[in-house]
């Protein structure tokens, strides 16, 4: 008879602790408003070409640039903010917060 040989089966690697509600809640809320920051620079570029078809005044190209700069400033630190864990990422989804509500704040109700 021949010897037998155990050959050992790998193991799955333990799923990673499930982070909690109120941090996914947070994430979400946050990746809510980046893209919603990205809908309004878009909204934005359309009005302004519309009125500059029309000979009307429009935001200005600098209104629209600083959507444009908020939103990236707000994507990037989204997608930082969802491969983060902890503390790291509810600042950074904080950040992106603060960021589109100081744009906001900044060209619409100052």
């Amino acid at each position: 008879m021949s010897d037998p040989i155990t050959v050992e089966l790998p193991t799955p690697a333990p799923m990673p602790k499930r982070e909690p509600l109120v941090a996914r809640m947070w994430r979400g809320i946050s990746g809510a408003f980046a893209v919603g920051m990205v809908m309004l620079a878009i909204a934005l570029v359309v009005v302004q070409l519309y009125a500059r078809g029309r000979d009307l005044p429009g935001p200005g190209w600098d209104v629209v640039m600083g959507h444009w700069g908020a939103a990236v400033v707000a994507i990037v630190g989204q997608v930082l903010a969802d491969r983060r864990r902890g503390w790291l990422s509810a600042l950074l989804s904080l950040a992106v917060l603060v960021v589109g509500f100081g744009v906001l704040w900044i060209y619409w109700w100052a």
